[in-house]
């Protein structure tokens, strides 16, 4: 794989950083929604890491397929347990 796609990669991760960064400082969301959104944020990013720099895009399909059901294991297991640990309030 050539440099530009690590450097497009890296170029993305980054932005997506700024993005939870300025989120995070945005008044009028609410915690609920920030978090949900962090969250999902974050499995992105884990997924670009997986697949370019670890390189899992290039692997057989089916082992691509089981962990990306994983990670949608994960954050909806993080998700079940933030709503848990901080219920919505009326």
């Amino acid at each position: 794989m050539s440099v530009k796609v690590y450097v497009a990669v890296f170029a993305v991760l980054v932005g997506v950083t700024g993005v939870e960064l300025a989120l995070i400082g945005i008044p009028g969301i609410s915690r609920a929604l920030t978090i949900t959104t962090l969250i999902g944020l974050a499995g992105f990013k884990a997924l670009l890491v997986a697949a370019f720099f670890q390189h899992l895009k290039d692997e057989p399909r089916p082992l691509s397929t089981v962990l990306l059901v994983g990670l949608v294991i994960v954050m909806a297991l993080m998700s079940i347990s933030f709503l848990q640990l901080h219920p919505p309030q009326s």
